[in-house]
């Protein structure tokens, strides 16, 4: 399990930008091919992403790109010349837009073919981006389309555009709209997340926008969190301190977890068959939720001994 409370997007053509959020405290740098980077200048920042792959420090972080969608003349160059040259440094790439499972597959067999003429010993995993009403349709198909998944991302601009939502200029999930009597990103954001789960994923919430409101970003992160999402992609490094702290296990949640487990782990040495901790019983989901948290927890030291 990788941490994921912070995913910071930077343009791959922004040299500037990736050797300053190489220093940050984000948990995932994501070096973006797709909409932050000109058609004139797609070809010259896959290059780019080779090299930073390949000759920088990345401090432990996740290491990600996104590639362009695939239904662009981009996305098999995005992943070939990419992962040919610096797929041994990869550990996800994030698919945009993706509509239909057949597209993940399509990654999938390409992926498998790279990897084995290259002998890389290592498995790039993927990340696809729920950004449209036809990709929320068959988020459950999406989500068993690899086993390379690890994360299904949900993106609110596009997905909003797709359903044509009357726009109010918006910067998330988390403003108050007072011309609509609800919330109206519950169900994608439930949708999407029940797939995730349901398949043993990570669920990742979109950015928030408006990097000067920190009380809006901090409710969007907190809608989410309450649904079960993990982290959330960031657009400014001041939005980092304010994500890393909601997605990450309080104090109290990792001293209830200690005691699930050793709990559990007494009862089975024991032989005893159900088992209770505070008058409450433990049930297999209880364990396994303890056994996340205790591990994002030894993560979240592990980051913070290593700055």
């Amino acid at each position: 399990m990788r941490l994921r409370r912070s995913i910071i997007s930077v343009p791959a053509n922004r040299e500037k930008m990736i050797n300053n959020a190489l220093n940050l405290n984000a948990d995932v740098i994501m070096l973006d091919l797709e909409d932050s980077v000109p058609v004139g200048e797609k070809e010259e920042a896959r290059k780019q992403v080779v090299s930073i792959f390949r000759h920088r420090d990345w401090k432990g972080k996740v290491r990600s790109y996104r590639m362009n969608s695939m239904d662009t003349p981009f996305a098999y160059r995005d992943i070939i010349d990419i992962v040919e040259a610096a797929g041994e440094y990869i550990d996800t790439i994030v698919v945009p837009k993706v509509n239909d499972s057949s597209e993940i597959k399509a990654i999938d067999y390409i992926l498998t073919q790279v990897e084995m003429r290259m002998g890389y010993k290592r498995q790039i995993g993927l990340e696809p981006s729920i950004e449209t009403a036809a990709g929320m349709l068959r988020v459950g198909e999406i989500a068993y389309a690899s086993q390379r998944i690890e994360t299904l991302v949900f993106g609110v601009a596009d997905y909003s555009a797709s359903m044509t939502f009357l726009s109010k200029g918006l910067s998330g999930h988390a403003e108050k709209e007072d011309f609509y009597p609800g919330h109206r990103y519950h169900f994608p954001l439930s949708r999407m997340a029940m797939a995730a789960k349901a398949a043993g994923l990570a669920a990742i919430d979109a950015p928030y926008g408006d990097y000067k409101d920190p009380e809006g970003l901090r409710s969007s992160c907190l809608m989410s969190a309450a649904l079960g999402y993990d982290g959330k992609w960031v657009i400014h490094p001041d939005q980092i301190p304010v994500v890393n702290e909601i997605y990450s296990p309080s104090e109290e949640d990792f001293q209830r977890s200690v005691k699930i487990v050793e709990t559990y782990e007494r009862a089975r040495s024991a032989g005893l068959g159900a088992l209770a901790l505070d008058g409450k019983m433990i049930d297999a989901a209880s364990v396994r939720l303890a056994r996340v948290i205790l591990t994002q927890w030894e993560k979240i030291k592990g980051r913070s001994a290593g700055q």
